[in-house]
């Protein structure tokens, strides 16, 4: 696509084009009323027991159990501090670039290793919208074999839709073949899961099975807005190579209508795209009246130097 290329909405970094993962994603709630009642009724029931009983033995267990459940209410309460800042941070740093490099800053700061999951995966994003490359970096550190398996999923979510776009194809289906979509918390991450599976899978030979896995999920549905470009990003890939053109073109020009940016997926050098795809997507910008209108006018200016 050229320099010069339109902006139908906001402008989109290239590295952004492939959205973030859904904030709900990482909104895990570590306490929850229902638990805390569960939690607290099974050491009364214990103390019961050990008053009717007149136990000692079962004194003792009430007191041990009492207080691990004490010490683990607090550990908890610090965890979902914590997540409450990196959430609110993630938040904060979408007001401008600096503030984005703020966050970025404060969350490195704060980086506790291969056991702060949250923190890298909030990082991560951050740093994917400037520097794809340092944000690799930051997922590669972890560990995904001694990560919680939600956790783990998540950052290879991120780490997938990364090396897609930047053409690391094989290492994107490695990602892709190893989330679990049944790990999902909500519909919104659970879409963004089948998005990066359906691309990887489309883009390295497995383009039926991307079909299916894309079929019954609605890219345009309220609920999934936050992934909508990752859902048709990954529907453009597998309808062309599943043969289905029409649908392909279609998916373009609903990319085209949010920000004729967008295509630039499709057309930009070291994409990996095929050829016969990437003139499709080429064809389907020229049909948008901005590059109509630069297009006269460029036609206008040679003219005039004849």
């Amino acid at each position: 696509m050229a320099s010069k290329a339109p902006k139908s909405q906001k402008s989109s970094s290239a590295p952004a084009q492939a959205a973030a993962l859904p904030a709900d994603a990482l909104d895990h709630p570590l306490l929850s009323r229902n638990a805390l009642l569960t939690a607290g009724g099974a050491v009364g029931v214990l103390w019961l027991m050990a008053a009717m009983l007149a136990s000692v033995v079962l004194a003792v267990l009430a007191g041990l159990v009492t207080v691990v459940a004490i010490g683990g209410y607090v550990w908890l309460r610090r965890m979902n501090a914590r997540q409450r800042r990196v959430l609110d941070l993630l938040q904060g740093a979408q007001a401008s670039p600096e503030a984005r490099r703020a966050a970025v800053e404060s969350l490195a700061a704060g980086d506790q290793g291969s056991k702060d999951v949250l923190s890298r995966i909030a990082r991560a994003q951050l740093e994917m919208q400037d520097d794809p490359d340092r944000a690799l970096k930051t997922l590669e550190g972890l560990d995904l074999v001694k990560v919680p398996a939600v956790a783990a999923d998540e950052v290879r979510v991120v780490r997938a839709q990364i090396y897609l776009y930047k053409g690391r194809l094989p290492e994107a289906r490695g990602m892709a073949d190893d989330i679990q979509l049944k790990n999902a918390q909500t519909s919104a991450a659970r879409a963004m899961m089948v998005a990066m599976v359906a691309e990887a899978w489309a883009r390295t030979g497995k383009h039926e099975a991307a079909w299916d896995l894309l079929t019954p999920v609605d890219p345009h549905a309220a609920d999934l807005a936050q992934v909508k470009w990752p859902l048709l990003f990954a529907r453009v890939f597998a309808a062309y190579h599943c043969g289905k053109k029409e649908r392909c073109r279609k998916d373009l020009e609903a990319l085209m209508g949010d920000d004729v940016n967008l295509l630039g997926r499709f057309v930009m050098p070291g994409q990996k795209v095929h050829p016969e795809l990437m003139k499709l997507a080429q064809a389907v910008v020229q049909t948008h009246p901005d590059v109509k209108r630069m297009a006269k006018q460029a036609q206008r200016q040679g003219m005039r130097y004849r």
